[in-house]
């Protein structure tokens, strides 16, 4: 055996960088593309439609701008933003999260570092950034049963709740998070989310 030979039998062979085993695509911005979801009230359920087009018909009939920026959510789509915003807050590391069926994400970059950034674009494309608590595994959402809005006004606007009676909100903050307004839509079946700040733009039929 020559003493080439016996270099090439002994040799180690190099390992592969985490990132590149198996056939998973690397996390990033571009996985906000997928398992696209829902901005639109005909994709919620029957009842709480009918109560969130209501709600929303009296807001803009007062003069309040509100854009709508999720209703339904698909749950792989929901595991995507879940994670993301863990890695990215370092809560866990990327090699612990867990694999979804139909989900073909690779969360582990070559380094931490580069996970942890990686998961930051997701958020940040996920428009997530305001976020204070991490987005649920599995949501209202997921069943049509919550939506996402951005409200706002200036001035004082006067609102008409599901009684036809007319409410002058004259408080602040302009916003979802005014506490008039939050009143206003209960009214409707329509409930701000109990957590306060941590997720300033999500009511649901139940305020979870």
């Amino acid at each position: 055996m020559s003493i080439a030979t016996a270099k090439l039998l002994t040799a180690k062979p190099t390992p592969k960088r985490v990132a590149d085993q198996g056939d998973k695509e690397l996390s990033g911005a571009q996985w906000e593309q997928r398992f696209k979801g829902s901005a639109s009230t005909k994709d919620l359920t029957a009842t709480f439609r009918k109560a969130v087009e209501a709600f929303i018909d009296a807001m803009t009939s007062a003069g309040i701008a509100v854009r709508i920026s999720n209703t339904f959510r698909p749950i792989p789509r929901s595991y995507l933003m879940h994670w993301c915003w863990e890695i990215a807050a370092k809560n866990v590391k990327a090699e612990d999260v867990p694999a979804m069926n139909g989900v073909n994400i690779n969360w582990v970059h070559p380094t931490a570092e580069a996970s942890i950034a990686a998961a930051n674009k997701m958020v940040k494309a996920f428009e997530m950034g305001n976020l204070k608590t991490s987005p649920a595994l599995q949501s209202l959402h997921n069943v049509g049963r919550a939506i996402d809005m951005s409200i706002s006004w200036t001035d004082t606007v006067t609102v008409k709740d599901a009684d036809g009676k007319l409410i002058k909100l004259k408080t602040t903050p302009r916003t979802g998070m005014n506490r008039q307004l939050k009143t206003v839509g209960a009214s409707y079946g329509v409930k701000k989310f109990i957590g306060g700040h941590k997720d300033k733009p999500h009511w649901s039929d139940n305020g979870r």
